[in-house]
């Protein structure tokens, strides 16, 4: 649980101190994409370490998009023009095929939030770190934590290398993918603050 609140915290402070750049690539709606940038508490660019630091690792096909939140409002001021922004979370319906680490339900729809999205205003959208909106009817390798706020409770994960795309079919290439971070969670790498919590 501290582990949890730690890891949370951080990524809102960052995000929300993060320098927010833009970006002229266009989406489907040809809307300008701003990129908030966060540095980490932990290195995730291995399997084994990505998995050490999760809570959960599981197999989930993104079913739909249900909704965006906006948390976090933060007044800006701008050529003598005060505006409140917020940060958009995108909250998708999943199915989790299956847990490799955890012990989500399986074969069940749950909610499932990632942080950027279309922005309050509906003119631009935020992502974070180059890190894309996933695709409706693909499966991932995700790797949440649970994100706990007032009463709500919800899986949510937003770096990238904790977010594996295996396309929209489970083929010969996402099996081995698979296979990669099911031996990856016997060899996971736990560092060091987070055994003793």
């Amino acid at each position: 649980m501290r582990k949890n609140i730690i890891i949370g915290v951080s990524v809102i402070l960052l995000s929300l101190s993060g320098v927010i750049l833009y970006n002229n690539n266009k989406t489907d709606k040809d809307l300008p994409i701003y990129y908030s940038h966060a540095a980490y508490m932990y290195d995730t660019s291995t399997p084994e370490k990505a998995i050490g630091i999760s809570e959960n690792v599981i197999v989930a096909r993104i079913d739909r998009v249900k909704d965006t939140v906006y948390k976090h409002p933060i007044e800006i001021v701008k050529d003598n023009e005060t505006k409140i922004v917020y940060t958009p979370y995108t909250i998708y319906e999943i199915t989790v095929i299956e847990n490799i680490k955890g012990s989500i339900k399986v074969n069940e729809k749950i909610d499932f939030m990632q942080y950027g999205g279309l922005n309050y205003d509906k003119q631009s959208y935020t992502l974070l770190d180059d890190s894309p909106l996933l695709t409706v009817g693909n499966y991932y390798i995700l790797m949440p934590s649970w994100w706990e706020e007032n009463s709500e409770r919800i899986l949510e994960v937003s770096e990238k290398t904790r977010m594996i795309d295996l396309g929209q079919t489970l083929s010969t290439s996402a099996y081995n993918t698979l296979d990669r971070y099911r031996v990856a969670y016997t060899k996971q790498y736990v560092p060091e603050k987070l055994r003793t919590e």
